[in-house]
């Protein structure tokens, strides 16, 4: 669940696939995984989270990403994404939703088809909600995760964007192995959800601070 690695400042018409491709989107899947393209809110929803000068805020932008939790009898789902560079990193199922979605959910249900194969028939949450703000690069992040109910089909990889290369359904103590060296923002609520297993009616909100220029460099605060 990253958004581009620079400043937005201007909305190309590909934009939003090659913010995937830039970074974490996910769930994580495509926010960095997602949190897996982009839908851009702006205005006063962005000044009001962030106290910063006007000439700063009117560079910010707002991503908006879903992520899936899919569970089957052997675990818990999880997609192999490849960044520029050879990058790699584990997500759950996902991604920054398409201008053109009706609905997050909507948008979710593709994303999660597109990535693994599994079409989502009913789902339920959110479960919790990530909140990113990444001044330096320009960005605000904020990603829902819901919880797939009921879904058919079999796993199979047709990522339309290339980043997804596969698609296991892995046991939770491996999950945490391949979780753990992704964006702090994806993986400690996620870890958290697994092991104390909240439900929609009372569901969680984490914010982080991201602080740094470049992927590499990023330091990253949990707000309380």
């Amino acid at each position: 669940m990253m958004p581009p690695r620079t400043p937005a400042t201007m909305t190309l018409p590909n934009a939003s696939r090659n913010a995937v491709r830039e970074g974490m989107v996910g769930g994580a899947s495509r926010p960095t995984g997602s949190f897996t393209v982009v839908m851009v809110r702006g205005g006063c929803g962005v000044a009001s989270n962030v106290s910063q000068p006007g000439h700063i805020l009117s560079h910010m932008r707002e991503w908006l990403v879903a992520g899936a939790l899919v569970e089957a009898s052997d675990g818990v789902l999880l997609v192999r994404n490849v960044r520029r560079g050879g990058r790699e990193e584990w997500s759950t199922p996902g991604g920054v939703i398409d201008a053109e979605d009706d609905s997050l959910l909507e948008g979710l249900t593709r994303e999660v088809e597109e990535e693994t194969g599994l079409r989502v028939t009913e789902w339920e949450g959110p479960l919790y909600e990530v909140v990113c703000e990444a001044v330096e690069l320009g960005w605000i992040l904020r990603a829902e995760i819901h919880r797939a109910v009921t879904y058919e089909g079999d796993l199979r990889v047709e990522d339309p964007d290339g980043i997804v290369v596969e698609a296991q359904f892995l046991p939770i103590d491996e999950c945490l192995v391949r979780l753990a060296p992704g964006a702090r923002w994806v993986h400690e609520p996620l870890c958290e959800w697994l092991a104390e297993r909240w439900g929609p009616t009372a569901p969680r909100g984490y914010r982080y601070d991201v602080h740094g220029s470049s992927h590499e460099a990023l330091s990253v605060r949990r707000a309380t």
